[in-house]
């Protein structure tokens, strides 16, 4: 299994990943043009991909979702409800494959590739983060969320590679620019991953064994890369002294990871 995030931020997102005999797209928030160009732009043609799976509807992850996938005839998993808030017209409608809905906890299999949906609490109406299994190899993507439950600590345990959360620094949402309802919402336990909720995950629940972790979906004026890596690395050191986490954590910037991580 490899993976690389193609799009990361509140301008869009969508993750890449690919088995011997599978390939999915996690989210399209971009363009089908950007998408398209992007996967390809990492050695990916596009009519190799095999699915769409959308984690909830909100712009940034469903943006350019109707045009790819009637322009690749792949099809599309998404949550009822989710689909239902996508409100899209009959002309939107026509010519996407849409697939069997997505249920928490019922795997999905496309190819060799196995797709665990996981609830996550965020406010949308019915979103999800994802494990993907293959080979005996595990990824899970988790962003989008307010917080990390129990249950989805306990559904990312044994993964080798992590894609998480690190939308914003506490204090730097504070001092925005954004109004009040805004920052409410972003910080809310319905909203985005705080530095510090990724942090304290990562020393108090997370076990260790991924050999890469991605911290994802940055705001570009509430967070700084830097500040969300340092403090992914004091809390696993904390926790793992003994594993050299400076080559096992990165940042995803808004334009992708430009390169593939392969597990």
């Amino acid at each position: 299994m490899r993976f690389t995030i193609l799009a990361s931020g509140s301008a869009g997102n969508a993750t890449l990943i690919e088995t011997a005999r599978a390939a999915v797209l996690i989210d399209a928030g971009l363009s089908a043009r950007a998408l398209a160009q992007r996967m390809t732009d990492a050695g990916f043609p596009p009519a190799r991909l095999s699915a769409i799976v959308i984690t909830h509807e909100h712009a940034d992850h469903v943006g350019g979702l109707s045009a790819l996938a009637r322009r690749l005839g792949v099809p599309v998993f998404i949550a009822p409800a989710t689909r239902r808030q996508l409100r899209l017209k009959e002309k939107d409608e026509s010519g996407i494959r849409w697939a069997d809905p997505l249920a928490a906890e019922q795997p999905i299999i496309i190819g060799d590739l196995a797709l665990t949906p996981i609830a996550v609490p965020h406010d949308a109406a019915e979103p999800f983060a994802f494990t993907a299994t293959a080979a005996n190899v595990k990824l899970a993507v988790v962003t989008d969320l307010g917080y990390i439950p129990a249950h989805v600590a306990a559904r990312v345990a044994g993964c080798h590679a992590l894609v998480l959360e690190a939308n914003h620094d506490r204090d730097l949402l504070r001092a925005s620019a954004y109004p009040w309802a805004l920052k409410q919402r972003i910080a809310s336990r319905l909203g985005h991953l705080s530095n510090d909720e990724m942090a304290r995950f990562l020393r108090e629940d997370f076990d260790g064994n991924a050999s890469c972790i991605v911290l994802a979906h940055l705001s570009q004026r509430n967070n700084h890369p830097e500040l969300a890596r340092l403090a992914a690395l004091q809390s696993l050191r904390a926790r793992h002294p003994q594993r050299d986490w400076e080559s096992i954590v990165a940042v995803a910037p808004p334009a992708g990871l430009g390169s593939w991580r392969a597990l």
